[in-house]
């Protein structure tokens, strides 16, 4: 039986890949579109940098997000391979509630740091810094959401989660 917490992660998820994919995907077209531009009509978009900038710093907060959520961030699992599956158990909870700390912290200074600029404008686009910024916030409270259903999942299970792409066994 899923929960509400376990769907709410799942669309959250699936939210983020998508719009990866459009960011991905714009990225590209405009880079693409600046440089045909520069190089054979002698004109450039001049948002475009700022476009692209701001775009990148959004995947890659979206991309950690779900990196996060698939347990494919960078780890050192050498030395929890040779743990007994109960000092796992137990180190792998307690890097959990570390995150979960770190990224509420992240959260917390997410939202002031994007209320502090809020009257802030980008230069080409004129658009509030807020926006950019948000992205902090928002992904750190995503992967919130993320851990305590990863947390809560190894404590019904009793079994710790396995790193993405490696099999406990």
């Amino acid at each position: 039986m899923e929960t509400v917490l376990e769907r709410t992660s799942d669309f959250i998820f699936l939210i983020f890949k998508y719009l990866l994919i459009l960011l991905i995907v714009e990225i590209a077209t405009i880079i693409g579109a600046n440089i045909f531009g520069r190089y054979f009509l002698d004109i450039s978009i001049y948002w475009a940098e700022e476009v692209t900038r701001y775009s990148f710093v959004w995947a890659t907060f979206l991309g950690a997000a779900c990196a996060y959520r698939q347990r494919g961030l960078v780890s050192m699992s050498v030395m929890v391979h040779k743990m007994s599956p109960q000092w796992r158990l137990k180190v792998g909870f307690m890097l959990d509630a570390a995150m979960g700390v770190f990224l509420l912290i992240g959260f917390v200074y997410g939202v002031r740091l994007t209320l502090a600029v809020i009257n802030q404008q980008s230069a080409s686009l004129e658009i509030s810094m807020s926006i950019v910024y948000i992205c902090i916030p928002l992904s750190c409270l995503c992967m919130l959401i993320f851990n305590l259903t990863q947390v809560i999942s190894v404590l019904k299970s009793k079994q710790p989660l396995p790193i993405w792409g490696e099999d406990w066994t």
